[in-house]
């Protein structure tokens, strides 16, 4: 007899704690669709409860997803115990598929009537809506970076987010890190940026298992996104960041390393060893890159930089 849990391990993973990702970003101006759906009930007995009233305040398919993905935000929390709600057994394949078909419709109802969920509620809830808006989009799984821990481990296959596509336009989601943080307790937090992120800077974080999923014209690797500095700092790219490997070596940090962020300004630089407190950093500024030298003897497993006390990168440490 075989048993199936959906996703029961990375209980943390699915949140990012996105203190430097919050931010109101994205081209349109949608301040009218979210002010409107903020006037929404707070759950519904179904989701075509909310698709009706998506559908009698907004017309255009974009307004529509951005309700959608604002409601979302707004009115479901993060709720780790969720991923032990949803277990079955099955003998059979027919049985397996069966069971997983009613799974999915046990989670989207939670989500929509008591404003709970993990990754998979939030996913498949915006999917279910688009469904019913008549909006092309599918569910994503894959991997996810949300800590310095992450760089070099294998791929993991822990986060589910949203791809939709208008126009013939693929827009990436992820109503779960929309929503806000976890520690400890679910921290309430809405923010845009998971809307519709240009591809790129979404895949400084987000690896799909199926790699065309992340809609962009270069190739990397599952190694060489398991292999890059965590960069959180929203507009950062890997490319303005050195060194670009995201393990160093603490015999190498003890003599010293030079951190360049290109395109960062900043009046003060500290840094972080595990959970140790900031420790302030010497640097300077030069042609548009900050220059910063760390050398300490440490024990520590990671290391982040901070800019105006925001954390900019993160690094792996080993010995």
């Amino acid at each position: 007899m075989h048993s199936l849990l959906l996703h029961k391990k990375h209980i943390f993973v699915c949140l990012l704690v996105v203190l430097c990702f919050s931010t109101s970003g994205i081209s349109q101006d949608y301040a009218k669709v979210d002010a409107t759906v903020s006037f929404y009930p707070k759950s519904f007995v179904t989701t075509q409860g909310l698709v009706e009233k998506i559908k009698k305040d907004f017309i255009n398919p974009k307004e529509q997803l951005r309700a959608g993905y604002s409601w979302l935000i707004n009115n479901v929390a993060y709720e780790p115990q969720e991923y032990y709600t949803y277990q079955f057994q099955y003998r059979v394949l027919e049985e397996r598929n069966e069971k997983m078909a009613e799974t999915r419709e046990a989670i989207i109802s939670r989500t929509i009537q008591q404003g709970i969920a993990v990754c998979e509620g939030y996913a498949l809830t915006l999917e279910r809506l688009c469904e019913s808006l008549e909006i092309q989009a599918y569910v994503v799984r894959g991997d996810t970076k949300t800590r310095p821990s992450d760089i070099g481990r294998p791929f993991d296959k822990n986060h589910m987010w949203m791809v939709a596509v208008i126009g013939d336009v693929p827009m990436l989601l992820d109503p779960t890190w929309g929503a806000g943080r976890y520690q400890d307790r679910f921290i309430k937090s809405p923010s845009y940026y998971y809307y519709d992120t240009p591809a790129p800077l979404f895949l400084k974080n987000h690896y799909p298992e199926v790699f065309d999923d992340a809609y962009v014209d270069f190739d990397v690797s599952k190694k060489a996104f398991s292999e890059r500095p965590l960069v959180i700092q929203k507009e950062l790219t890997v490319d303005q960041v050195s060194p670009k490997e995201g393990i160093i070596k603490s015999k190498v940090l003890s003599k010293g390393i030079v951190f360049s962020l290109e395109g960062i300004k900043a009046a003060a630089i500290s840094y972080t060893l595990d959970t140790s407190e900031k420790i302030k950093a010497d640097f300077k500024i030069e042609n548009n890159t900050l220059l910063c030298m760390i050398a300490v003897k440490t024990k520590a497993q990671s290391l982040v930089i901070y800019a105006d006390d925001q954390p900019v990168i993160g690094y792996k440490i080993k010995r």
